[in-house]
């Protein structure tokens, strides 16, 4: 192996190459580099977009709604009292269907980051037998809502029966906005859980259980010994998963950049076969035998992976990490907004490192399999034949 490695080596760094045969490789190397840096900030992007809408929603509405009182759990990070009714808000000109939630302001920053994206007003305000509420602030816009201003919620509660549902009306008053900047903003409202006990007559316990590690919803349900009620898996498990998938559609269809690059491996490195011919035949009468032949082009070949992946990652990686701010000054150039109608004021990024040990890895194998070929058929050589067309 040594003189397989020492010999490609040769091969690869000798000045006697033809330029064609240098442009291809060089060509290899910059289409491999290319590939990496794409993976690389686009899968970094995606991250961040899943971070973002993770922090967002999952950090505010519950993980886990067991019923009963809080429960000591290796799981669970924190808990709180809570209690969610869907109702309809209304107006004078306005209605729009919302989610109550039902929360000891005392408690919340435990479980909750709304508290921390409070716009105007405090979680304090939310004081016990004044149906006072913070809404989203999208929602108060929509509604004029400000901070003294009053609304009326319409609850429908379910008889003991089950059989009918009676509409609950409450007048409230408005003592903060908060902004979250996703969905939220526009359909949650969030009150003391005394006053909506109160409006609708439950007098049920409930717990809001926040988990260490979101995606240990089924390992909770198993240990925790409680009745789960809800989990955020019900309600936005589909759009998670959705957003996974692209991030590994996207994955694979960037990968084909790094192929794309891979043939012009195997194009160079045939066309090296052929130009080496007569020195493969010389090295095989010396006694290299055939494996050691395949050993020497895929030296070459991984030459061209490492090359490519080193220059990828050394270019993409900054790359990734300065991605919001390049994305803004090409912006502030062009004048708009490429995130413009979305929750997002700007492309985030999470640069993780098994990220990039997966593309790394990936893009290794890809140019060590793009050798097999030209490496196969420079062992199949037959050095009498070779030899005798010299």
């Amino acid at each position: 192996m040594n003189t397989a490695f020492l010999i490609g080596l040769r091969f690869s760094m000798g000045k006697k190459r033809s330029a064609f045969l240098s442009f291809i490789t060089r060509v290899s190397i910059f289409g491999l580099t290319l590939g990496v840096i794409a993976l690389v900030v686009v899968v970094s992007v995606m991250n961040g977009f899943d971070s973002q809408l993770k922090y967002r929603i999952l950090g505010a509405v519950p993980h886990v709604i067991v019923a009963g009182g809080p429960k000591e759990n290796s799981l669970v990070l924190a808990s709180a009292p809570f209690m969610n009714y869907e109702a309809m808000l209304l107006s004078a000109t306005e209605s729009r269907l919302v989610s109550v939630y039902g929360i000891d302001p005392d408690m919340e920053s435990r479980v909750s980051i709304i508290p921390q994206h409070i716009q105007t007003g405090d979680i304090g305000s939310l004081v016990s037998g004044k149906n006072r509420v913070i809404v989203g602030s999208a929602l108060a816009a929509r509604f004029g809502l400000y901070p003294g201003s009053h609304g009326t919620l319409l609850i429908p509660v379910p008889s003991a029966s089950g059989e009918t549902v009676v509409p609950r009306v409450s007048r409230i008053s408005v003592a903060g906005t908060f902004k979250l900047d996703s969905e939220l903003d526009y359909a949650l409202v969030l009150m003391h859980i005394d006053d909506l006990r109160k409006i609708t007559g439950d007098d049920s316990q409930q717990s809001r259980v926040t988990l260490r590690e979101i995606f240990s919803v089924n390992a909770f349900r198993a240990q925790s010994g409680q009745i789960v009620l809800s989990s955020w898996y019900d309600e936005y498990g589909d759009f998670f998963e959705t957003v996974r998938m692209e991030k590994l559609m996207m994955f694979l269809l960037l990968t084909l950049i790094v192929m794309i690059a891979a043939f012009n491996t195997v194009s160079g490195l045939s066309m090296m076969v052929k130009e080496k011919q007569s020195e493969i035949a010389v090295l095989r009468t010396m006694g290299l035998r055939r494996h050691q032949v395949t050993s020497i082009f895929i030296v070459q070949g991984a030459l061209i992976g490492i090359f490519g992946i080193t220059f990828g990652l050394l270019f993409g990686i900054p790359l990734a990490y300065h991605v919001t701010e390049i994305v803004g000054f090409a912006e502030n150039m062009m004048g708009g907004r490429m995130l413009a109608g979305t929750y997002f004021d700007r492309v985030p990024t999470d640069v993780r490192f098994a990220d990039i040990v997966v593309i790394s890895v990936v893009s290794l194998f890809i140019s060590l399999a793009a050798t097999l070929y030209p490496a196969l058929r420079a062992a199949q050589l037959d050095p009498a034949v070779a030899l005798r067309a010299e």
